[in-house]
């Protein structure tokens, strides 16, 4: 038997615990057809999934990611199993809104855990128990970075320390506040207490990008947001630290592969 508790829901993100009750024999099901796109981290336990003629096992630590349309089946070892899964369901506009066109092409399911996958996770448990809306949505945009062609795909062997991953923490926060003014590297980590190059460094090693491409893609995905509400261009661009329309729109265009005026219509 499987069990589902919802803590958060919203029209962007639907944010759910997984698990099996207590002294129940499980029974696993058939095969069955994935329908979400979903980020979903293991955070007990383990179970075996097979999908397309190969099989993964899981374990705590890995991440699962679902696109639409996988057929796949999930096996347990035990007849009581003790997996927990905390799973991150995303609308397509909410997909679109923060990748553009620079979904990874079909990539096997599993992402086996590393400092990345731990970083996100640990961003994802920390915003869900703040319980700020804006916040838990913001993080999930991080996780979604598991779904992109560039995204948590470095092999990272430097160790990460508590300190390392609360100056980095401390980034990402400043930088959601910091989107309307310029942010430079410099002053990142300064704020952070970090000199620019081991900030540079251990950003990329959390996070899987560097500090600049995550901060372009934060400002991109607030002014696609915006553009779908209605926004100008200019607005758009301006609030969200775009002081050149055109350097704006040649980004806007290489994320979305569509002019910023034409993308609220490319999408409908």
């Amino acid at each position: 038997m499987n069990r589902f508790v919802t803590v958060f829901n919203s029209p962007a993100v639907i944010i759910e615990r997984f698990d099996h009750p207590a002294h129940c024999i499980h029974c696993d099901q058939e095969a069955e057809c994935t329908r979400d796109i979903a980020v979903t981290f293991v955070e007990q336990g383990r179970f075996a999934l097979e999908e397309s003629g190969k099989a993964w096992t899981f374990r705590a630590g890995d991440v699962l990611v679902s696109t639409p349309g996988r057929l796949r089946q999930y096996r347990h070892f035990e007849q009581c199993p003790d997996d927990v899964c905390l799973s991150i369901s995303f609308g397509p506009e909410t997909v679109e809104d923060a990748l553009g066109k620079s979904r990874a092409p079909a990539a096997p399911p599993q992402i086996g855990h590393g400092p990345v996958t731990k970083f996100a996770h640990l961003q994802i448990q920390c915003a869900v128990a703040s319980a700020d809306s804006l916040w838990i949505e913001e993080m999930a945009f991080h996780c979604l970075l598991a779904l992109a062609k560039d995204g948590w795909n470095c092999r990272n062997r430097q160790t990460m320390t508590a300190a390392h991953t609360r100056s980095i923490r401390n980034a990402i926060e400043l930088m959601s506040q910091e989107t309307t003014r310029r942010c430079s590297l410099t002053s990142i980590s300064r704020a952070v207490g970090m000199s620019p190059f081991h900030f540079a460094r251990t950003f990329s090693g959390l996070v899987g990008l560097s500090p600049h491409q995550y901060l372009v893609r934060l400002r991109l995905r607030r002014s696609a947001m915006m553009l779908r509400q209605g926004s100008s261009v200019t607005t758009a661009a301006l609030s969200n630290g775009f002081d050149n329309l055109g350097h704006f729109s040649r980004s806007f265009r290489r994320r979305f592969g569509v002019n910023p005026s034409k993308y609220p219509y490319a999408r409908r």
